[in-house]
């Protein structure tokens, strides 16, 4: 028993000294930090190399401590029996210790080196941004939530303008210290949920990470933050250059830059292609002058359709702008509160919800068909004037169907749209349009969706009529239930009035 402690205690000895040797002659992190941008692939395999040792190490460091613990208690057992043996057991027990805790040294040292040098592997050693090993990671990662979620990214691509006049008038120095500021000021204009890379030379990326709501509003915001992104880039920088007599001196330069945006889902297949068309819309507004945004025209098919489709919607109704902002707000908050409620368990889930959310702005894409001067008419309508408004249904339904049978991909998606055109304006009684069905045969997407549609027209001003106030519409709501609404949706409206309120303040026209 004693010789194999013995042995054991040896072998940790040399445990402990490789590890100290280790330690000492691995490359100090922070002097990695020096290296230059020009050579930073070729130092992306020692830190490779650095990274796989260091794992190595601190596994090892782990095993032998816990090795050390058995042999620990066991030596413990012995010096508790006493007998001839029981000094030197001590002494061995002693020795342990001390072996134990410099394993842990090692093993706290090993587990801080690791993680400065992972920190290297994964971002650029001049502006200390994710570079493109990160990068590529975290698009993965956006496009895998985007598919789970069914929302939109954007991809901007950024290359700055003329900055090789920098470089040749001032040198390398100067360019990198732009390089710095200019990474400091694109991450002080994104989200704290997107991400700002370094891609290479003067080229820098942002993931902006799940846009809001649909295809349509979510190319609005990365247009939006794209030009929040360039105006940050224009007041001049404030830079330190050599002056002629060996000293420095400060000057005042402006770099522009061109900016390519590219929008994606959670399509895995398009990974390797969305920096390309990122970079591709790049170079179309740097060929136009620079010191501009251009988009990515994809030649997807679903993707214009789908985008053609909500642009449309956005036109159709001049006095009412926020009218599919409101609404699909109200049928999010009514929906979450039915499954709160455990109404429709077998048809509502985040996801039935989350369509609802996007579809909800493309219900009444078929007034685009109805003339507008019966659309906005003053005063009331003529019986043939109102049964023409009423076919905006219908037209609705026929041109979503011609879009899916062009574009399968989109036929969840337009499924939802299609039931919600379709059922909209019928009645919980039967006495609605266009096919009078009642009830529970009134697909659950249209009866909540009628609620939030008269809600909104009722607080809206329109042509042929002054709004009415939050107390008035949600009296005149509730009292049809059972006649024109499912009384039980009417039950969750009861209980989200205020949020209805809050949605209408929020986003007034």
């Amino acid at each position: 028993m004693l010789s194999d402690i013995s042995h054991a205690l040896e072998l940790l000895r040399q445990d402990a000294k490789d590890d100290q040797e280790g330690l000492i002659e691995m490359t100090t992190p922070r002097g990695l930090m020096c290296t230059r941008a020009g050579v930073a692939e070729e130092a992306v395999k020692v830190r490779d190399v650095a990274l796989e040792a260091l794992r190595i190490l601190q596994s090892n460091n782990m095993e032998s401590i816990r090795s050390s613990n058995i042999i620990n208690e066991a030596l413990k057992a012995k010096v508790e029996e006493g007998g001839q043996h029981s000094a030197v057991n001590q002494r061995a027990l002693d020795e342990l210790h001390k072996i134990i805790e410099r394993n842990r040294i090692s093993l706290k040292a090993s587990a801080l080196a690791l993680s400065a040098v992972n920190e290297l592997a994964f971002n650029d050693p001049l502006t200390g941004l994710p570079n493109r090993r990160l990068l590529a990671d975290r698009l993965n990662q956006i496009i895998i939530n985007n598919k789970r979620t069914d929302s939109y990214s954007a991809a901007i691509f950024i290359d700055l303008d003329k900055f090789k006049r920098l470089n040749d008038e001032y040198g390398h120095e100067v360019g990198d210290n732009l390089l710095i500021a200019v990474g400091s000021r694109l991450t002080s204009v994104v989200r704290e949920s997107d991400t700002v890379a370094r891609y290479g030379g003067d080229e820098f990326i942002i993931l902006l990470n799940r846009l809001d709501g649909n295809l349509y509003d979510a190319r609005k915001e990365a247009e939006m933050i794209a030009q929040k992104i360039l105006s940050s880039l224009v007041p001049p920088y404030c830079l330190k250059v050599r002056s002629g007599e060996g000293g420095t001196k400060e000057i005042q330069y402006q770099n522009f830059a061109s900016l390519g945006v590219a929008m994606f889902d959670g399509d895995i297949s398009e990974e390797k292609n969305i920096l390309d068309w990122a970079d591709e819309a790049m170079y179309r507004a740097k060929s136009e002058g620079g010191k501009t945004i251009r988009f990515y025209e994809s030649d997807r098919t679903s993707e214009q359709v789908l985008f053609k489709l909500y642009e449309l919607a956005t036109q159709n109704d001049a006095e009412t702008k926020n009218h599919g902002i409101r609404t699909r707000q109200y049928v999010k908050t009514l929906a979450n509160r039915a499954m709160q409620m455990g109404l429709y368990s077998d048809q509502l889930s985040d996801k039935v919800v989350d369509r609802l959310f996007k579809s909800t702005q493309l219900y009444d894409i078929g007034k685009v068909k109805i003339p507008y001067s019966i659309l906005h008419k003053i005063g009331r309508l003529t019986s043939t004037e109102w049964e023409l408004i009423k076919t905006h249904t219908t037209l609705c339904e026929a041109m979503l169907v011609d879009a899916k049978k062009k574009n399968p991909a989109l036929s969840d998606f337009l499924n939802t749209v299609i039931e919600i055109a379709g059922a909209h304006h019928e009645y919980w009684d039967g006495s609605g349009y266009p096919r009078g069905i009642a009830g529970a045969a009134i697909p659950l997407a249209g009866r909540i969706i009628a609620i939030a549609d008269v809600y909104d027209a009722l607080i809206s001003k329109r042509s042929y009529k002054e709004p009415w106030t939050h107390e008035e519409a949600c009296k005149e709501i509730i009292s049809r239930g059972g006649k024109q609404f499912d009384p039980s949706l009417i039950e969750a409206f009861v209980q989200e009035q205020d949020n209805f309120r809050l949605i209408a303040q929020r986003a007034r026209d």
